[in-house]
C-alpha cells in the first residue's frame, strides 16, 4: 500500500468518527468525486458547471423566447435574486457547505422542467406564468453563483495562483461561449418574430420538443445536485464555526468597499442596456452567421487559450501579473458598450463601402473587447483571491450580489439609456445636441456635451484606480 493510499484510509477512517451518521458519504461515489482527470477532481468540474451556467437569470427568459423585459419583470427577477442571495448566505453559515452547493440543483432542475411543461399549458396565460416560476426559480440557483467560486478546489487549498489564474480564465471562456450561444437562441427568435414569422407556432419553442430536450437537462441537473450532496469531500461536510467581530472586520477592508463601490458603478451605468449590446453581434443582416460563429470561436476559445496559457506561465513567477494588467486594461466593457449600443459600430464606411466586411470588422472589435473584458473580470477576481480569506470572499461576492441588484433595478428606473439609445451611450454621428434641448447647453446635450456620457467614462477610470491603490497595500503574498 502506497503513502498516499494509507493516508486516504486513514482520513477515510477518522471522518467516520467525526462525521454524524446522516452525513457519511457512499464510499463509491465519494471516491467517484475525487478522481482526478487531468488535474482537476471530478467533483472540480460540476462546481464549474455550477459556476458558468450560473451567468445571469436572464438566460431562461431567452429560453422562453422573450428577447425583452418589462420593468415589472425585471423588478420581480431582481428581487428574487438579491432576496434568495441573502438566503443562500445564511445557508451557508449555518449548515455544510455541501448543502449550498447541492440544493441550488434543485431549483435549476425545477426550472428547465416547468420550460418543459410550458407546451402543455391550456392558456397563453398559463403558459406565461409557468415561464415566470420557471424564470424565478434559476434566479434562485443562479444567486448561490459566489460559492460555486469560492468553494471551488476546496480541497485544495495550498494550490499555487498560477493554478487559481489557469482555472479561473478557462472557466471565465467557457461561461463566454455559454452566454454567446444564449444570445444566439435570443437573436434567432428576434429576428423570426420581427420578420412575420411568430414565435408560438414554432415546434421547437413551443412542442413536444421542448419538453424532450428541458426534461432530461432536469433531471441531468438533479443528478448533479444528488452526486454532490452525496460525493463531496470532507473539507465541504464541516459545519461553520463562529467568526468573531466578522461584519465589522471585512467592512473595514478597504479592498472590500471598493470591491462594492465597483460594482454599484457598473451595474448602475451597464447593467440597463446589457441586453443590446450582446444583441449587436447577432444583429448584422449582411455578416453571415457562420462568419460571426468562427470569429467567436477564434476570440474565445483559440485566442483565449493563448492568453490563458501565457498568464498562467507568468502567474508562476509573479503572482500580480494578471491583477495588474487587468488595472491597465481600464474600461473594456464600457468600451464594447459603447462600440455596441451607440450605433457607432453598425456601419464603417472605411471598409471599402463594403457591407459584409463592415458588419465583419465591427464585430472583430467587439468580440476583441470582449476578451479584455473577461481578462479584467479575472484580474479582478484574482485580487480578491490573493487579499481575502475563501470565507471573508463569499460575503464579499453575496454583497456584490445584492447590491448589485439593487443598482440594476435602480438604473432601470432612473438611467437615461433604460429603454433605448440614451446620453450614456450617445451615437456622435447623430449630432452634437440631443433634439429638444436648448443648443449650448453642455450640461444635459448630446454627445460630447453629455454630462451622463462623461460621468459614466470617468467612474469607469476610477475603478482602476481604486484597485491599484488597494491591491499592493492589501495584497497577501507581496513579492
Amino acid at each position: 500500500m502506497s503513502m498516499e493510499d494509507a493516508q486516504d484510509q486513514e482520513d477515510d477512517s477518522v471522518a467516520q468518527f467525526l462525521l454524524p451518521q446522516d452525513y457519511r458519504a457512499p464510499t463509491g461515489v465519494r471516491k467517484l468525486l475525487v478522481t482526478k482527470i487531468f488535474d482537476w477532481p471530478l467533483y472540480a468540474f460540476l462546481l464549474a458547471l455550477g459556476q458558468i451556467i450560473a451567468a445571469n437569470s436572464y438566460q431562461i427568459t431567452l429560453l422562453t423566447g422573450e428577447v425583452g423585459q418589462k420593468a415589472s419583470k425585471l423588478y420581480t427577477i431582481a428581487g428574487v435574486y438579491l432576496g434568495s442571495s441573502i438566503i443562500w448566505w445564511l445557508a451557508f453559515r449555518r449548515f455544510q457547505s455541501r448543502q449550498v452547493l447541492s440544493w441550488p440543483w434543485l431549483f435549476y432542475g425545477a426550472a428547465f422542467f416547468l420550460l418543459g411543461m410550458g407546451p402543455w399549458a391550456g392558456s397563453a396565460v398559463a403558459k406565461a406564468w409557468i415561464h415566470n416560476v420557471a424564470t424565478a426559480f434559476y434566479a434562485v440557483a443562479s444567486s448561490s453563483a459566489a460559492f460555486f467560486f469560492v468553494l471551488n478546489f476546496g480541497s485544495e487549498g495550498s494550490a499555487t495562483v498560477k493554478t487559481w489564474g489557469y482555472r479561473a480564465c478557462l472557466i471565465q471562456g467557457t461561461q463566454q461561449i455559454y452566454v454567446v450561444a444564449l444570445w444566439y437562441w435570443g437573436a434567432s427568435i428576434n429576428k423570426a418574430t420581427t420578420s412575420g414569422v411568430t414565435v408560438s407556432s414554432s415546434a421547437i419553442a413551443n412542442g413536444w420538443p421542448a419538453t424532450a430536450i428541458t426534461i432530461p437537462i432536469a433531471c441531468l441537473l438533479w443528478a448533479i445536485g444528488l452526486l454532490l450532496f452525496f460525493g463531496l469531500p470532507n473539507y465541504y461536510r464541516q459545519t461553520p464555526g463562529h467568526v468573531p467581530s466578522f461584519y465589522s472586520s471585512i467592512l473595514n477592508r478597504r479592498v472590500v468597499l471598493w470591491f462594492l463601490l465597483t460594482v454599484v458603478i457598473q451595474n448602475f451605468f451597464l447593467s440597463a442596456p446589457t441586453g443590446r449590446n450582446w444583441t449587436y453581434l447577432w444583429s448584422s443582416e449582411h455578416a453571415p452567421a457562420w462568419a460571426v460563429f468562427l470569429l467567436v470561436v477564434f476570440f474565445f476559445v483559440v485566442l483565449w487559450a493563448v492568453l490563458l496559457l501565457f498568464f498562467a506561465h507568468l502567474s508562476a513567477v509573479h503572482s500580480w501579473v494578471l491583477p495588474i494588467f487587468a488595472i491597465g486594461l481600464g474600461a473594456p466593457r464600457w468600451a464594447q458598450m459603447l462600440w455596441g449600443v451607440s450605433g457607432i459600430g453598425v456601419w464603417l464606411p472605411w471598409c471599402g463601402g463594403s457591407y459584409v466586411a463592415s458588419a465583419l470588422v465591427g464585430r472583430v472589435l467587439w468580440l476583441w473587447l470582449g476578451v479584455l473584458d473577461a481578462l479584467q473580470g479575472v484580474g479582478f477576481g484574482m485580487i480578491l483571491l490573493q487579499t481575502l480569506t475563501r470565507f471573508h470572499m463569499a460575503f464579499t461576492l453575496i454583497m456584490a450580489q445584492v447590491i448589485g441588484s439593487a443598482t440594476t433595478m435602480l438604473a432601470r428606473a432612473y438611467v437615461s439609456d433604460n429603454l433605448g439609445p440614451g446620453l450614456v451611450f450617445p451615437n456622435f454621428l447623430v449630432g452634437q445636441w440631443h433634439e429638444g434641448n436648448k443648443a449650448g447647453d453642455w450640461g444635459w446635450g448630446y454627445g460630447l456635451g453629455s454630462a451622463w456620457f462623461w460621468l459614466g467614462l470617468l467612474s469607469q477610470g476610477v475603478i482602476c484606480i481604486g484597485f491599484f491603490v488597494f491591491f499592493r497595500k492589501e495584497q497577501l503574498s507581496k513579492p
